[in-house]
């Protein structure tokens, strides 16, 4: 229900309607309200000067009044304050009206002024210039509208309350002292509001059921145009969109009546499904010529497919008997290697002193040897990896052990190339790991190392144990020509070597990082480099203390 447009409309018709009907009944009542005590302010103000005037009259008529036709004086107790007193009490008898003469220190009790008439005085006395004071309170239950105006002292008052302060007048009262200009007291009328409030009551009403009939009629009339001028033709426009919607193509709105803007949105609706007949029907014509096209291309594809699973085949058969000669070739160099090595050491051990020329010999074949025997291994190991072959053992191992059999093996080549070579073990924990795999990890790390060192440089092994990953930390540091940025993400891959004038002079197959970096991720471990060229390189390589499973290659 609230989500109709209708609704939505005349809800905020409604809302702006009352606010605009509300605001202008609350101005309306404040006028009418200013109105009502303008004209009480009026009617007090007029009441209070004749009041004033009776009081001026008799003031200027005393002598006429006190003095008989012979010259005789004799006080009539007609004096200004007497008969504004006697006129008081006749006028508050015959009217609902109040009229009395006050001020703080009256001559007699029935003068004295209650509280709104105090604070009149004391304005009047504390503003000189101030001609009038008047308000509103709550009398005996009942609304009452309070005016007062001041008195000053004239020539005519200085007789009775005039200096000396204190001698009785001719009325027998103290005289007050007071001076010419200063406030003598005040005349204070009040006027019954209950008149007033039930006319304006009556008015508010009145115009309050004007403004709610008013507002009313409007609504009845917004309601009565939205539904001829809007809600009709948009559900109209509704019910062509559902037909549209349910594919129904051939949409007349011939019968169509609406103004204005609906009626040009109507236009627009009768040629948006025009054109929507014509693109359905090319549609149609194109789904059916992609659809050949696809069945064909699909054929194609298929064929296709059918090639590259052939050549998979193939390839997979090619890879498989390259795997298998590596190994066997490897497996066969194996043993006229490990002779050539062993029989050089056997005539080292043979050879007298004096013989260091063949002495330098031996020693060549045999380091040549161990290289070389070590780069088949390498093959060998990476065959059997990418065959599925290759088998981790979990131990209980000591890294100290490892460390220890590394560095008596690579020693006596950095001795040799004038390379330092410094371990460091810290107190790290028995892993469980495959020894001689890590073994392999380590010594190609630390022979890439010394290898890439120039002479007089220097290699650091740091092992470590990090508590917070439950990690041992294998770092290699060296100080050798160093790696760039680019060729950072190269080599770890199988058969790759940096390409630069200053590493190509260094021989290896590329085959040591790759297998170090396999071994690595079968232990579940990660291996990182950080290096700039001409700074040297640090090889970080983090294995798992903890190592229940492994990765199968």
């Amino acid at each position: 229900m609230w989500h109709s447009l209708r609704i939505r409309f005349m809800f905020w018709t409604t809302v702006v309607v009352l606010i605009i009907v509300g605001g202008n009944f609350l101005l309306d009542y404040q006028e009418q309200k200013r109105q009502m005590e303008m004209e009480l302010r009026e009617k007090a103000r007029v009441i209070t000067h004749q009041f004033l005037a009776i009081r001026e009259f008799m003031a200027h008529n005393q002598d006429r009044i006190n003095y008989d036709s012979q010259g005789h004086f004799e006080f009539k107790h007609l004096n200004p304050a007497a008969v504004g007193r006697g006129v008081g009490k006749i006028f508050n008898e015959r009217t609902n009206y109040s009229i009395k003469q006050t001020r703080l220190k009256p001559r007699i009790v029935e003068n004295a002024p209650d509280r709104f008439e105090i604070a009149g005085l004391q304005k009047f006395r504390e503003q000189p210039q101030l001609k009038e004071y008047w308000g509103q309170e709550t009398k005996d239950g009942k609304r009452v509208y309070r005016y007062m105006v001041p008195l000053k002292i004239r020539e005519s008052c200085l007789p009775c309350h005039g200096k000396p302060a204190g001698k009785l007048d001719i009325a027998g009262y103290p005289k007050e002292g007071y001076e010419l200009g200063q406030l003598g007291g005040a005349v204070s009328v009040t006027l019954p509001m209950d008149s007033f409030l039930a006319s304006l009551r009556a008015n508010t009403f009145r115009h309050l059921g004007f403004f709610l009939i008013l507002a009313a009629v409007i609504l009845a009339a917004i309601n009565f145009l939205m539904q001829r001028l809007v809600d009709q033709p948009l559900d109209k426009l509704r019910l062509a969109a559902l037909k549209l919607g349910k594919g129904w193509m051939d949409l007349d709105m011939s019968d169509f009546r609406a103004y204005g803007e609906i009626h040009q949105l109507g236009e627009q609706f009768q040629d948006m499904a025009r054109q929507l007949k014509e693109m359905y029907e090319r549609l149609e014509e194109k789904v059916k010529e992609r659809t050949t096209q696809l069945r064909l291309a699909n054929e194609e594809l298929k064929a296709q497919r059918e090639i590259l699973r052939k050549a998979n085949r193939e390839l997979e058969k090619a890879n498989e008997l390259k795997s298998q000669f590596l190994a066997s070739m490897s497996h066969e160099l194996r043993t006229p290697l490990t002779s050539i090595i062993a029989f050089s050491e056997l005539m080292l051990s043979d050879l007298p002193e004096g013989h260091e020329t063949q002495r330098e010999n031996l020693q060549e074949i045999r380091d040549n040897g161990t290289n070389l025997l070590r780069m088949i291994d390498n093959l060998l190991d990476l065959a059997k990896i990418e065959s599925g072959h290759y088998q981790i053992n979990l131990e209980v191992m000591d890294l100290v052990d490892v460390v220890g059999s590394v560095e008596r093996m690579v020693q006596p080549i950095a001795r040799k190339k004038n390379v330092a070579l410094n371990t460091v073990i810290s107190d790290v924990p028995l892993i469980k790991a495959d020894p001689d795999k890590v073994h392999r990890i380590l010594l190609n790390l630390v022979g890439n190392a010394v290898k890439f060192t120039p002479p007089g440089g220097r290699v650091d092994v740091t092992v470590r144990y990090d508590g917070q990953q439950d990690e041992v930390v294998m770092e290699v540091a060296d100080t050798g020509i160093g790696i760039s940025k680019e060729n950072q993400e190269i080599i770890f891959e199988r058969f790759r070597q940096v390409d630069g004038s200053d590493s190509r002079k260094y021989k290896g197959t590329g085959l040591g990082l790759a297998l170090a970096k396999e071994l690595t991720d079968m232990h579940r471990g990660k291996i990182t480099v950080d290096s700039q060229p001409g700074r040297g390189s640090i090889f970080t390589v983090r294995l798992p203390v903890n190592l229940e499973s492994v990765k199968v290659g």
